[in-house]
């Protein structure tokens, strides 16, 4: 058996029922492949009992990104395939770098997922067709406006991380008021419709780290 064709691993970590269910269902597709679903805290345990696992990441945004750096402390980064409403902000060197493997849509088919667990078990990278259309345009449009500040920085980073502007405020010892002050000239310089959009639109061209 050649080793493409040897069955493997796959664990999904999800925290909502309905998509760990509609994901886990694709890959029983499978031959001969064990499938895992687990919670963000319990996938450490897993990898470490079946170090060749794929890991199959179907959560937030946020929390997506707060899985895949606290794979930097594990011993061996696993191959991982994210799932996400914006696959393109994953994208990224930063995160190939943590193990992701694949970028899908959140609404994948079954064929889809299948097929990419299948081709990064034979190690190869994927990355979904729609992923690359969209980016294009508006990357062109965000790369013509003024250059984000030192601070403007900082805020996104720690918007990429799930803070709201108490938080924000907070961390870096300044008003709630200019903290929304910063926020419209991210989104104003960036593009962007909405906070999320505009972590999405960052990630997507490297203006924050993960």
């Amino acid at each position: 058996m050649s080793r493409e064709a040897r069955p493997g691993t796959a664990i999904v970590v999800a925290h909502d029922s309905m998509d760990a269910a509609r994901v886990e269902a694709a890959l029983r597709g499978l031959a001969g492949w064990q499938i895992d679903v687990c919670t963000p805290r319990q996938v450490r345990g897993l990898f470490d009992e079946r170090p060749e696992a794929i890991v199959v990441v179907v959560l937030p945004d946020a929390q997506a990104r707060r899985t895949l750096r606290a794979m930097r402390a594990w011993p061996r980064a696993p191959a991982v395939i994210v799932l996400s409403d914006d696959p393109g902000a994953f994208w990224t060197p930063a995160y190939r770098t943590l193990g992701l493997r694949a970028a899908l849509p959140l609404r994948a088919t079954a064929t889809e997922l299948a097929a990419a667990v299948g081709a990064v078990h034979a190690g190869l990278l994927v990355l979904h067709a729609e992923v690359l259309a969209p980016a294009k345009a508006r990357d062109t449009t965000a790369a013509a406006r003024a250059p984000l500040t030192s601070r403007e920085r900082e805020i996104l980073e720690l918007m990429a991380d799930g803070a709201n502007n108490r938080i924000v405020a907070s961390a870096l010892g300044i008003s709630r008021h200019t903290v929304k002050f910063h926020v419209a000239s991210i989104l104003a310089k960036l593009g962007a419709r909405s906070r999320t959009e505009a972590v999405a639109l960052a990630l997507r061209r490297g203006l924050v780290a993960v």
